[in-house]
């Protein structure tokens, strides 16, 4: 009867603790302070030598004191009335805020993009206690982002900015569960810049919304080949899908003669949509290659996706601009790639919905977006 009783008390006295608190040991001599809430059933104390050990919380009794001002307070948050401390969840070859991902095959792949990781801190309990909150940079680029947080009321919050380097993670934070709704909505934009390639990227943003009950189901944190341990991944941004700024995008200007007065001139938008409409508000895009550009025979494959996407994307835009209720894309019946590339683009657009376009007039080979 005895063994139940003491497991109980294990399991519920952790509860009890509080970062800060001063505490001595059932079974021995001495005690020590709170530094850490590890888990349900283990804690930090930092012992009068200055030693931080693991103790399980079962052994301990909390003596209803302050800590003294000379404790080691250095070793944990000044506020001790938190429940928990924020800890740095540590991975390979990584320092600070910013870590090293891994690369082990053996657990599968990760298709190269921008993430969201949400890391449980014990690996042992991954539906208690905090979890890390890190944005995912698996790709060749260093990149700055700029995160938001959506309030309750709609509005956006600017949560944290900042730079990543290739194939690193950033934390942006360590929270608490039951303040995990937090994270329940935002939006991410992401800079790419690379000295390495001849492309330029667009640049990408995408929002997210995560579905918070999953957070407390075990089966949904799961091991991959870029992190170390098990967590739950939210892609944001997939390399593929994102588009390369084609030369004749980019506006070139000449420099005028010095001290020639240039005269002001009214900016007209461009309506790239126009010129594919086949009612005032419909139109039919060809997205095959040579449709688009004139020569596209020293490009590779995946330039000419990036084309493509490129290309759906502004006329996408552009037909909601001009209130148009269809556009049907012909995106080919090859290996499917472009159609992926543009049903994973369109899951960022809550006002489109998608359905395979009419087989008697374009075959097994294009999509009707209609605008809401």
């Amino acid at each position: 009867m005895c063994i139940p009783i003491i497991d109980n008390f294990a399991k519920n006295s952790v509860m009890k603790f509080k970062i800060g608190d001063k505490v001595k040991f059932l079974d021995e001599n001495g005690g020590g302070v709170i530094s850490k809430i590890i888990s349900p059933k283990l804690v930090n104390v930092i012992i009068d030598d200055g030693f931080e050990i693991p103790v399980l919380a079962g052994e301990l009794i909390r003596i209803e004191e302050e800590a003294p001002f000379d404790s080691p307070k250095h070793m944990f948050r000044e506020d001790f009335h938190a429940e928990v401390e924020p800890q740095e969840y540590h991975a390979p070859e990584g320092g600070g805020n910013s870590l090293r991902l891994m690369n082990n095959p053996s657990l599968g792949t990760v298709e190269p993009g921008i993430y969201l990781a949400f890391i449980p801190e014990d690996q042992k309990w991954l539906i208690t206690g905090l979890l890390d909150v890190y944005l995912v940079n698996h790709t060749g680029y260093d990149i700055l982002y700029s995160l938001f947080i959506e309030k309750k009321d709609g509005r956006f919050l600017g949560f944290d900015y900042g730079s990543a380097e290739p194939e690193s993670m950033v934390l942006l934070e360590s929270i608490e569960r039951e303040k995990l709704e937090k994270w329940e909505k935002g939006v991410v934009q992401v800079l790419y810049h690379t000295d390495r390639d001849n492309r330029v990227l667009s640049p990408g943003t995408s929002g997210f919304k995560n579905k918070l009950p999953r957070f407390y189901q075990e089966n949904h944190y799961h091991e991959s080949a870029i992190i170390d341990g098990k967590s739950i991944l939210v892609s944001l941004l997939p390399l593929a899908a994102q588009v390369s700024v084609m030369a004749n995008d980019v506006p070139v200007k000449d420099v005028d003669v010095p001290g020639k007065v240039a005269a002001a001139t009214e900016v007209k938008p461009e309506h790239i949509i126009d010129k594919h409409k086949t009612s005032p508000r419909e139109a039919v895009v060809d997205l095959h290659v040579e449709e688009l550009l004139e020569d596209h025979s020293g490009m590779d494959n995946s330039q000419i996706l990036r084309t493509q996407v490129n290309y759906f994307t502004r006329c996408l835009e552009n037909a909601m601009v001009n209130n148009l209720s269809k556009v049907t894309f012909i995106h080919g019946v090859g290996a499917g790639v472009l159609k992926t590339a543009i049903k994973e683009i369109l899951k960022e657009y809550p006002n489109v919905e998608i359905r395979d376009a009419s087989m008697a007039q374009f075959g097994y080979g294009a999509l009707d977006v209609l605008i809401k």
